[in-house]
C-alpha cells in the first residue's frame, strides 16, 4: 500500500488550519463586535479633535478621511471647545470598549451635536456620511451596551454635562453678532448658555438672525436630553430599585452565602446544574432574560452577565466560586473579569471552546479554564490507544448517568 506523501501531510494539515482558522473567526468577532469598531472610531476622531484644537500635526490619523469628517465639524466652534469635545470623545469610547450604558447615551448625543454642526454649516454629503452611518449602528446596536457602573456613569455623565456647556459657551461666543444686544465675551456667552440650559427665558439676549436661532434650537434639544440622560443614568438604577420595592414588595429571603454562581444556558451549564444539584451544592443560575434557566426550581437570576448589579442580585460579594459556562469565550471573559473586580477573592472557573482560548481567559484573571472539547477529545484518543476510563465515569459509560 502506497504510503501518504509528505507533500499530502502538509496539504492536510494546511486544510486543518485554514478550518480552525474560520471556526474560530466568527466567535472572536462576536466577542468584539460592534462595541469595538464604534469605540475605535469616537476616539479616533476625539485624538484628531484635541490635536488640531492645539493646532499640532494631525499625522496619520488626519489622512483617514472619514475621521478627519468628525474632527472638522467641531472646528468651528473653535480650538477649547473642539479640545473639550475630543477629551469628551475619548472618555465615552472607552466607555463602548466597556459596553457601558451611560457611554452609548453620550456617544449618540455627541453625534447628533455634530450633525447639528454640520447642518448649521450646511454641510452634505461625504461630511455627513460617517456621523450618520456611526449614529444609525449605534441605535441599531442599542442591545449590547447594557452594562451598569455606578462610577463610570458618573464620570461620563460629567464628561457630557461639561461637553454641552462648552458647547453652547463658545458657540454663542462665535454667533455672538446674531444676538441683540451683540454678545462680544466669554462670560456673558457662559451666562446666555445658563439660561437657555435651564430655560428660564428672562429675553435679555435674542437670537435674531436664522443660523443663531437654529444654534439657540440645537442647544435646548441636546443639552436637555443630555442633562436628563445624565440624571437617568446616575441616578435612575437607584430609583428604579426603590420602586420595585414600592410596588413589587418581595417576601424576606435569606441571601445566599459561600455558594456558587453558574452562568449560562447551553449544555454544559445544564449539565453542571443537575451535578450540583444532585450533589446538593447551593447555586445560583444567572441566564439571559430571553433564556430559560437549565433548573427552573433552583434560584435564578436573569440579566446581562456583565452587568454588576445584575452580580450582585446572585450574591458575589458572598460566592465562593464562579462559573462562566456560557458558549462564547469573550462573554466568559467578561464574566470573570466583573467578578473579580466585584470579589477579588471569588474562584473563577472559566469554560472554554477551544485550547487556544484557555490563554485569554487566564489574561481575564480565571483562576482554573476547563476546555470540554479538548478534554473529551483526549479521552476518546486515550481509549482507541486502550487507555482506561476513571471509576467515576463509569456510570456514564453504561448508559446510567446518575451517581450511586
Amino acid at each position: 500500500m502506497d504510503r501518504p506523501s509528505k507533500t499530502g501531510h502538509a496539504f492536510f494539515a494546511r486544510d486543518d488550519r485554514v478550518s480552525g482558522l474560520r471556526r474560530r473567526v466568527p466567535a472572536w468577532l462576536k466577542s468584539v463586535f460592534p462595541h469595538w469598531p464604534l469605540a475605535l472610531l469616537l476616539m479616533g476622531s476625539g485624538a484628531v479633535n484635541i490635536l488640531a484644537g492645539l493646532k499640532l500635526p494631525v499625522g496619520l490619523l488626519g489622512r483617514l478621511g472619514p475621521v478627519a469628517t468628525l474632527s472638522g465639524s467641531l472646528a468651528v466652534l473653535g480650538s477649547n471647545t473642539q479640545i473639550l469635545l475630543g477629551l469628551g470623545q475619548i472618555v465615552v469610547g472607552v466607555g463602548l470598549f466597556w459596553r457601558l450604558q451611560a457611554a452609548w447615551a453620550f456617544a449618540v448625543l455627541l453625534l447628533v451635536v455634530t450633525l447639528g454642526v454640520d447642518l448649521l454649516r450646511a454641510q452634505t454629503g461625504a461630511a455627513l456620511l460617517l456621523p450618520v452611518a456611526m449614529l444609525l449602528l449605534l441605535l441599531l446596536a442599542r442591545r449590547y451596551f447594557g452594562r451598569q457602573i455606578i462610577l463610570a456613569n458618573y464620570l461620563i455623565s460629567l464628561v457630557g454635562i461639561v461637553a454641552i456647556l462648552a458647547y453652547g459657551t463658545f458657540g454663542t461666543y462665535l454667533l455672538g453678532a446674531g444676538f441683540h444686544p451683540r454678545i462680544h465675551d466669554l462670560t456673558t456667552a457662559f451666562y446666555f448658555a445658563i439660561e437657555t440650559l435651564s430655560t428660564v427665558g428672562f429675553g435679555d439676549f435674542v437670537p435674531v438672525d436664522p443660523e443663531t436661532r437654529m444654534f439657540a434650537v440645537s442647544l435646548i434639544v441636546v443639552g436637555l436630553s443630555i442633562f436628563a440622560t445624565a440624571i437617568a443614568t446616575a441616578v435612575g438604577p437607584a430609583i428604579s430599585r426603590e420602586l420595585n420595592l414600592i410596588f413589587t414588595p418581595r417576601k424576606e429571603s435569606v441571601k445566599p452565602e459561600n455558594h456558587v454562581i453558574l452562568f449560562g444556558e447551553g449544555a454544559i451549564a445544564r449539565n453542571t446544574a443537575r451535578e450540583l444539584a444532585q450533589r446538593d451544592i447551593a447555586f445560583v443560575q444567572v441566564v439571559d432574560p430571553r433564556s430559560e434557566p437549565p433548573l427552573p426550581d433552583r434560584p435564578v437570576v436573569k440579566g446581562d452577565p456583565s452587568d454588576d448589579t445584575v452580580l450582585e442580585e446572585a450574591g458575589i460579594g458572598s460566592a465562593r466560586m464562579v462559573i462562566a459556562a456560557r458558549d462564547d469565550d469573550g462573554e466568559n471573559a467578561f464574566i470573570a473579569l466583573a467578578a473579580k473586580d466585584l470579589n477579588p477573592r471569588v474562584h473563577v472557573l472559566a469554560v472554554a471552546t477551544s485550547a487556544r482560548s484557555i490563554r485569554r481567559l487566564k489574561l481575564a484573571r480565571a483562576d482554573l479554564v476547563f476546555a470540554p472539547a479538548v478534554v473529551g477529545s483526549r479521552l476518546l484518543a486515550n481509549l482507541v490507544e486502550g487507555g482506561a476510563i476513571p471509576q467515576e465515569f463509569h456510570d456514564l459509560l453504561e448508559g446510567r448517568p446518575h451517581k450511586t
